[in-house]
């Protein structure tokens, strides 16, 4: 292999690639990422066995060639080099490295022991016959899913985003067992089906769409051990899809309203943000006590001390004292671009529910922290 490629172009790439490698892998070629050249086009892949990623990007090809280099040293040493072209040339399993008076070689291994990772390039499936979704959409409704999938691998369904494609357009969904979170996206007409995606591999997606010109992400099924493929541009995000009985998610919607707040969404922000610098201390517990005209967000930790917030917002029903975990709330308004934020509660012991002040296509549901006294 011998190519020519720029400095911040091999960097992007090898950035990408990384996400995806373990650095703990079973096979010493699992912590490396393969590089492959031919026609015009350098192909850098990773993988973990349960995600991977394939990207493209145009260079000058001198003679094709593919070899694995390990990932975190490439990593930095590409990192470490000046902006300009890049050589790149292998001799066997070692890659030597040069651009503007810099030399570097690094001990690579066989491409043919690196695991086959799928692409639609190869011919065999096309992204506009599977599920097409807008990029814009795609990346908002997995930052907004994403942040409630579980982390805890015991329970594998629980890191997945299920994704339910109906007559009225996709749903994706996600609860690690205290929050759970649903977001809609009409006017995708496709057959019926159900799959759970990995939460990570999603997020990976939507973080390369994020850099990609392509206007639409493609979710395209492949028959082989029940794989997804995910493409925009020159980016390919390969997964296994997770197997079980994800939770049926429609019952946890509370059917009663209660008691409603319309909340100005940087104001919430704020308020939160000063009461979790005092329930680091106590559970991170924060509380909410909706009165008649005014809502107060309040923590208390006995050996550091308290605080509270009093803000305005548009209250309709009864009084209502409920707690939360302030990391859940957190992570939830980090993701919220809406002026104005909706929260509905019944009682200090049932779910509070989060939306868009208008529009119906997402909310979040955060399960309570029960209070003494």
């Amino acid at each position: 292999m011998k190519i020519e490629i720029l400095q911040e172009n091999l960097n992007e790439l090898i950035q990408s690639a990384s996400r995806v490698v373990s650095g703990k892998g079973q096979l010493p070629v699992l912590n490396n990422v393969l590089l492959l050249a031919e026609k015009g086009q350098l192909r850098v892949t990773a993988t973990n066995l349960e995600t991977g990623i394939n990207l493209w990007r145009g260079v000058k090809v001198i003679e094709d060639g593919k070899v694995t280099v390990p990932a975190k040293i490439f990593l930095e040493m590409v990192a470490s080099l000046p902006k300009g072209v890049v050589k790149i040339e292998t001799e066997a399993e070692k890659i030597s490295v040069s651009c503007e008076g810099y030399k570097a070689k690094i001990n690579g291994i066989a491409a043919e022991e690196f695991p086959e990772v799928p692409s639609l390039r190869q011919g065999k499936k096309e992204p506009e016959k599977g599920l097409m979704i807008k990029k814009d959409e795609f990346i908002k409704a997995v930052e907004r899913v994403a942040i409630a999938a579980g982390t805890d691998e015991a329970r594998p369904i629980f890191t997945g985003i299920k994704l339910e494609i109906g007559p009225d357009g996709v749903r994706m969904a996600a609860t690690d067992g205290y929050r759970l979170s649903i977001k809609k996206i009409a006017g995708i007409s496709k057959e019926k089906g159900t799959m759970v995606i990995p939460a990570k591999a999603l997020s990976e997606m939507a973080k390369a769409a994020g850099q990609e010109n392509g206007e639409e992400v493609g979710l395209v099924a492949a028959e082989a051990e029940k794989q997804l493929i995910m493409s925009i541009g020159g980016v390919e995000v390969v997964t296994r899809l997770l197997e079980g009985e994800f939770p049926d998610f429609d019952k946890i919607v509370p059917t009663v309203k209660g008691t409603s707040v319309i909340m100005e969404t940087e104001e919430l922000k704020q308020a939160v943000r000063a009461a979790a610098v005092f329930a680091k201390d106590s559970a991170n517990i924060v509380k909410f006590k909706i009165g008649k005209k005014e809502i107060s967000i309040s923590a208390n930790a006995p050996q550091v001390g308290e605080n509270e917030v009093k803000m305005e917002g548009e209250i309709d029903g009864e009084e209502v004292e409920i707690a939360f975990n302030s990391r859940y709330l957190m992570e939830m308004l980090g993701v919220i671009k809406e002026e104005k934020i909706r929260m509905e509660a019944t009682g200090p012991l049932s779910p509070g529910v989060f939306k868009a002040a208008k529009g119906e296509d997402w909310l979040q549901i955060i399960m309570p922290v029960r209070v003494q006294g």
